[in-house]
């Protein structure tokens, strides 16, 4: 029992702590640009690490910038010497939830190798300000049930990102197009008023808040963590080509009841393989491996996977009324200046959130800018521009076109050639770019395919994916990865409880991953339909059939929250407002709700149309004859 103890304890330590107690020491081989890390065979340490057996060796090479981080075109192995073989994972896709699958699979009590195969060039280059992708992330509080098991995660997303809660009240503010009226006070969004702008109070992490902050921070942070992870290695420039099972025969050094991937790598083109037991697919929502999955070209899934069908795979899509809307970025300066009446400024702050109004009304020249809360006020606010697909700004390809046009649409803006707060250069970035368009709803019917201990499983958008309008992008792919890890332990995936028989061995791969999918199947379903119903005229889309729908969908929510006051919350709010109750831990919760108060109206609604026919029939039947 000693010995576990002193196991579990020594498997918990990050690399730092095994250097500074003397358990590893770094050794350098400048010839082969890489780090080894040895674990010493001390006495004590040996029978606790081995129980009996050799001492564990790991090596692993890596460029001098980022000892466990490395370009793909250098080689790198991490091995262990007698003992069990540590199991080993591919991870496809370095985006945010691909390296939270990654971290979760490397740490306790999983331990595998952990390999993050990313399409984009460099070690580093996922965490790096991209104007096509400075979009922000709400990490809600479903999103932090995975970020609180990490706690340097945690803390530095408290850091780097803005709160936004009960306990950290912010503000908007909607600025009107007309230069001559005033500039209206920060209007409060949620709990609490509305502080001024740059003057938020300190908030304490106390777990109520949500956290606004931009994705190449958010992947910076894991990748930090990634790094103080021993077992995980980045290969940047390898795109996914193919997934498939190992057969005998198969030239490998390694047993055959493995998973291959197959890549190509982009700068030489040279086609590449990498094995392991489990493959993660976290490439987004036009994944790889979920369309290898969904066609199987050479039929060697289904000679290997007895359960395995490719029409399993392919993908199911709704369209939602902000489906196919396109967007994107405009960068305006930090601090900007927003000139109000009497030759007084606004001086923006970073941490508030702005939505600019154009004069425009019409239904292909309506425009509204809308920034999105930042920490750091020295940065570029990324602005967003969402539209229809028939805007008139995508017909503007050049610079002084673009310019000119924002010019006359938001008079109250220094936009005016000369004097434009944003430089000829960025408008004709802006004007060149294509931008990107909200995706209809979708997901995938299968989500695992596994046998004999080895397996392909899909997590985050290359499982379901769906337009902005929830919030819920980023949390729900997190919330994949956390019943990922429940299903890998044997616990309960919605509340993460242990099993009655704490003895019980975890169970196999094979049997974790059907059991993720069973879970993930309804819940995947309510969160698409929640994403159908949930926000989709928050863009305030100009087609007059858009109007009259946000009409409707306007008036539905008012009644649900008016049942909801006047029955002293008896009859649940609308989809979109439960969805913030953080007591609702699944979708399938929140839509079982809003379908509680459907099934109501609609039986309200049948009862006095039959109420209504009876009586005129009975009426008209029993009406005296003259």
């Amino acid at each position: 029992m000693a010995v576990s103890r002193r196991l579990e304890r020594a498997r918990r330590l990050r690399l730092s702590e095994w250097v500074a107690l003397g358990i590893v020491s770094i050794h350098t081989t400048t010839q082969l640009s890489c780090c080894a890390f040895q674990v010493h065979s001390t006495p004590t340490l040996t029978q606790a690490l081995r129980g009996g057996g050799d001492a564990f060796v790991y090596s692993t090479s890596a460029s001098a910038r980022s000892p466990l981080f490395r370009s793909a075109t250098a080689a790198a192995t991490v091995e262990i010497t007698g003992g069990e073989e540590k199991k080993s994972a591919i991870v496809v896709g370095g985006g945010p939830v691909g390296l939270a699958a990654a971290l979760m699979l490397a740490s306790e009590p999983h331990f595998y190798n952990v390999k993050v195969l990313e399409a984009t060039t460099g070690d580093m280059a996922t965490a790096k300000y991209d104007a096509t992708k400075a979009y922000l992330y709400n990490v809600n509080l479903r999103g932090q049930t995975w970020t609180r098991s990490f706690p340097a995660v945690q803390a530095k997303l408290h850091e780097r990102g803005v709160a936004a809660g009960p306990t950290a009240p912010s503000g908007i503010m909607i600025v009107p197009s007309d230069p001559s009226k005033v500039l209206p006070p920060f209007a409060a969004m949620g709990i609490g008023n509305a502080p001024k702008p740059g003057d938020k109070p300190v908030v304490q992490d106390d777990g109520k808040n949500s956290y606004w902050i931009p994705r190449h921070a958010m992947v910076q942070l894991l990748l930090e963590e990634a790094q103080a992870t021993p077992g995980i290695e980045f290969c940047g420039g390898q795109a996914c080509e193919a997934v498939l099972p190992l057969k005998k025969g198969n030239n490998s050094n390694s047993n055959n009841n493995k998973m291959q991937v197959t890549t190509r790598d982009a700068v030489s083109g040279e086609t590449k393989q990498f094995e392991a037991d489990l493959v993660v697919g976290a490439d987004g929502m036009n994944s790889k491996v979920r369309e290898y999955l969904a066609t199987d070209p050479n039929h060697m899934l289904q000679d290997e996977f007895q359960d395995y069908h490719p029409r399993k795979f392919r993908v199911k899509q709704w369209i939602s009324p902000s489906s196919d809307l396109r967007i994107k970025v405009l960068q305006f300066p930090p601090q900007f200046e927003i000139p109000n009446v009497n030759e007084t400024t606004h001086v923006t702050a970073s941490d508030s959130i702005y939505a600019i109004r154009s004069i425009y009304n019409g239904p292909k020249t309506y425009l509204s800018l809308g920034l999105l809360p930042m920490k750091d006020n020295t940065q570029v606010r990324p602005t967003n521009v969402v539209t229809r697909p028939d805007h008139v700004i995508w017909t503007l390809t050049d610079g002084p076109s673009i310019r000119t046009w924002f010019e006359t649409a938001f008079p109250r803006m220094p936009f005016k050639e000369g004097n434009s707060m944003i430089s000829d250069e960025e408008w004709d970035r802006f004007a060149k770019a294509e931008g990107t368009r909200f995706p209809p709803c979708q997901h995938s019917c299968g989500m695992q395919i596994s046998h004999n201990d080895r397996g392909v499983v899909l997590v985050g958008d290359a499982m379901h994916a769906y337009p902005p309008d929830i919030g819920q992008g980023v949390n729900s792919g997190l919330l994949d990865v956390v019943a990922l890890d429940r299903s890998l332990r044997g616990v309960d995936i919605v509340t993460g409880r242990a099993p009655k028989d704490p003895s019980s061995p975890p169970p196999d791969l094979s049997t974790a991953l059907r059991k993720y999918e069973k879970n993930r199947i309804p819940e995947v379903k309510a969160l698409i339909r929640l994403a159908r119903f949930g926000a989709p005229y928050q863009y305030r889309q100009p087609h007059r059939i858009d109007r009259i729908r946000q009409t409707l969908w306007t008036a539905n929510v008012a009644l649900r929250l008016l049942l909801n006051k006047v029955t002293f919350g008896l009859v649940p709010k609308a989809a979109i407002m439960l969805a913030s109750d953080t007591k609702l831990v699944s979708y399938r919760q929140i839509m079982r709700r809003a379908d509680l108060t459907t099934a109501g109206i609609t039986m309200a609604s049948l009862a006095m149309v039959i109420r209504c026919f009876f009586w005129t029939s009975l009426t008209t039947f029993f009406r005296p004859i003259p």
